[in-house]
């Protein structure tokens, strides 16, 4: 059987950047894996928010915002002093999420392996940002108004 050479796949993070500096916050995607609709169950979506707060708190990261859309997470987020890195932040979040899966019923990964992070660089207004993030689910047409959806809001004060 001939070997197939797949294309490398580009790098998701930046290389020698310092993920976990106090000074940077990112605007950050978890997807489902294979775009399924994960976040759909009221009880479930309410345990995932809570897991965003014990995660926070685990690891010492301020979420400024938050939003669960039914197949992907935004988060707005700093290490802050914590000396964490956004990776391992985001790692822990996701096993907390996919083991909280598995109790709904969900086998196997639930998450895609790896997330997307967009540094909020210091020309950008992060109010702007966290406004897109909490306005996902008016753009997308599940609710008229933010302050309508259960599983968006803030946990942190942006600074």
């Amino acid at each position: 059987m001939a070997e197939v050479n797949y294309p490398r796949r580009k790098p998701t993070r930046l290389r020698g950047f310092d993920y976990q500096s106090p000074n940077n916050v990112f605007f950050l995607t978890l997807c489902c894996k294979n775009g399924q609709c994960l976040f759909v169950h009221h009880d479930f979506n309410r345990k995932v928010v809570e897991c965003i707060g014990m995660e926070r708190e685990r690891v010492g990261h301020a979420v400024y915002v938050y939003c669960l859309m039914p197949d992907h997470i935004h988060l707005l987020s700093s290490p802050i002093e914590s000396g964490i890195s956004v990776s391992q932040f985001m790692s822990g979040l996701s096993s907390k999420i996919t083991r909280l899966s598995w109790e709904q019923g969900f086998s196997g990964k639930v998450m895609q392996q790896s997330f997307h992070d967009h540094l909020v660089r210091k020309d950008e207004d992060m109010r702007r940002v966290a406004e897109y993030i909490i306005n996902n689910p008016v753009w997308k047409g599940l609710v008229d108004k933010w302050e309508e959806y259960p599983y968006c809001g803030f946990l942190d004060q942006i600074p």
